[in-house]
């Protein structure tokens, strides 16, 4: 759950409970948390490598963004409303109100911004991409979509009737620095395996999972807690959250960025090529490469990871709405509910490593989203407000299915990635998991902009799902997409493509006479 909880489209990859692999980094990481994990740090020493404590360090403030994000969501949600029209006399919001603000319906405020935040990934990815590849400025770029995040944060504290429309824009803008700073900080990745080595790399990754599930939960506890006891309403919450929000990344912030050192550029960039067209130049031409070169395995997976991810996360971003608005959720019961999905991520991501051994991961990453899907159609068509209660039970059916979701995802990744090119792919894997994220969530402004009730809404996702499991049906059988990974094919382009695609020819050739 990670990216797909709280960050408007995250993805950035589910960091929470991973046995495989880590969702925000794209290596393995299965087995136990490496033994040097004690002392007095409140982080693991990780064998005192500086890099891999400050990707640490940043998985603890990426925990932080992602679960403000819920309670900032539901303060706007009610300020919208407030503006709208649509509170009663008691102050609270009407259910299905048909006023508009800025010619929207309040209720529609958070997946808009979830459709422009996708946007601005879908375009501006690649050119960040090109600026971490191409120029020495990784950890600049890193370092300043981060600071960017913490300003964005500290206005965010001054959330009220006044200001809550610019608030909201700057949420959009948010978002997608979130996933600059992870794209930044993805980096970083194949550099610290190399380091450190294949299996030492592997307790790592399972150590920055549980670093980032534990920063996650325990905020979460925190601002609940607080909220509770303070008997805060829905915009104060959003104040303290924020507040809070701004003590924790920052620091998580300071100090990654300052262990995290600076870096050369991986790749140099073509004599005539604009650093603005080479991102998008290098995708393209990657995705052919894998089209004609990985076509059993890599093709459809990453294929379906864009359908899966919309998915997954428009999931976070419908599902605050139906649960604010449908429900008439306040904004700290909403995060006890995330808190049981996060929670609940544990028991599933066991489950889905014992499904996993039983099957492969082709198969079992589709019965995930098989089973989300029913919980989610389920939970749409049962859950009223004067049953409110039982989305407390359908947050443990909705973590189970997350935690299975995303190791198996990327255990999947993990499997058909042809080796020695994890630098390469990567970054393309994030691209892949961002480009459609605005589809969903403005399918279901569509629908509800239409009078169409919040639970097709809900439903709606599940399309995509459905979608993801009709590409993965096409992954020819499991031994056939392991031998494919074998392949030591050239992806780069950083010249001209005629060329390259010689040189790939050159290099099958190479690699069917060797055979």
């Amino acid at each position: 759950m990670q990216e797909a909880i709280g960050s408007p489209g995250g993805g950035p990859v589910d960091e929470a409970n991973q046995n495989f692999m880590d969702h925000d980094n794209g290596t393995k990481g299965s087995g136990p948390v490496v033994d040097n994990t004690a002392g007095k740090t409140c982080i693991p020493k990780f064998n005192h490598e500086p890099e891999a404590q400050g990707y640490a360090m940043l998985g603890v403030a990426r925990g932080a963004v992602i679960m403000s994000n819920i309670f900032l969501a539901t303060a706007l949600l009610y300020l919208a409303s407030e503006e709208a029209g649509c509170l009663d006399e008691e102050d609270k919001v009407i259910d299905d109100c048909k006023n508009k603000i800025y010619g929207f319906r309040p209720i529609l405020l958070i997946s808009n911004i979830a459709v422009i935040q996708g946007l601005l990934s879908a375009f501006f990815m690649p050119v960040c991409g090109a600026m971490v590849d191409f120029t020495p400025h990784r950890r600049l770029v890193g370092m300043g979509a981060s600071g960017l995040i913490v300003l964005i944060q500290t206005a965010q504290i001054f959330t009220i009737s006044a200001t809550w429309f610019p608030m909201a824009i700057l949420q959009a803008i948010a978002g997608f620095l979130y996933q600059v700073a992870v794209l930044s900080a993805y980096a970083y990745l194949p550099e610290i395996a190399r380091k450190v080595g294949e299996t030492t790399m592997t307790h790592f990754s399972s150590s920055f999972t549980m670093i980032q599930f534990a920063a996650q939960a325990s905020f979460l506890a925190l601002v609940v807690a607080i909220g509770i006891g303070a008997g805060l309403d829905d915009v104060q919450t959003g104040h303290l959250s924020q507040a809070i929000n701004v003590v924790w990344v920052g620091l998580g912030f300071w100090f990654g960025w300052k262990l995290l050192p600076n870096a050369p550029a991986r790749h140099t960039l073509a004599p005539g090529r604009s650093l603005l067209v080479a991102g998008f130049v290098e995708n393209v031409q990657t995705a052919k490469s894998i089209n004609r070169h990985y076509p059993n395995g890599l093709r459809w997976y990453l294929l379906a990871v864009i359908f899966a991810e919309a998915a997954t996360n428009a999931f976070t971003t419908v599902s605050v709405v139906f649960l604010n608005d449908k429900l008439g959720m306040t904004g700290t019961e909403i995060g006890i509910v995330f808190f049981v999905v996060l929670v609940a991520t544990l028991p599933g991501s066991k489950f889905g490593a014992m499904v996993t051994q039983k099957t492969d991961p082709n198969t079992s990453w589709k019965w995930s989203m098989v089973v989300f899907s029913i919980f989610t159609i389920i939970g749409a068509l049962v859950l009223e407000e004067n049953v409110a209660w039982l989305a407390y039970i359908f947050g443990v059916f909705w973590g189970f299915c997350l935690g299975w979701f995303y190791p198996t995802e990327n255990l999947f990744f993990s499997l058909c990635l042809p080796k020695g090119k994890e630098t390469e792919l990567s970054g393309f894997f994030v691209y892949c998991s961002q480009i459609l994220v605005w589809l969903p969530p403005l399918v279901f402004t569509l629908l509800v902009n239409a009078d169409i009730d919040q639970k097709w809404g809900l439903m709606s996702i599940v399309v995509f799902f459905f979608i993801a499991i009709g590409i993965l049906m096409m992954v020819a059988p499991w031994e056939e997409v392991l031998k494919e990974s074998e392949k030591n094919v050239d992806l780069h382009f950083y010249e001209d493509a005629d060329d390259d695609d010689d040189k790939q020819e050159k290099n099958e050739s190479e690699l069917e006479v060797e055979a």
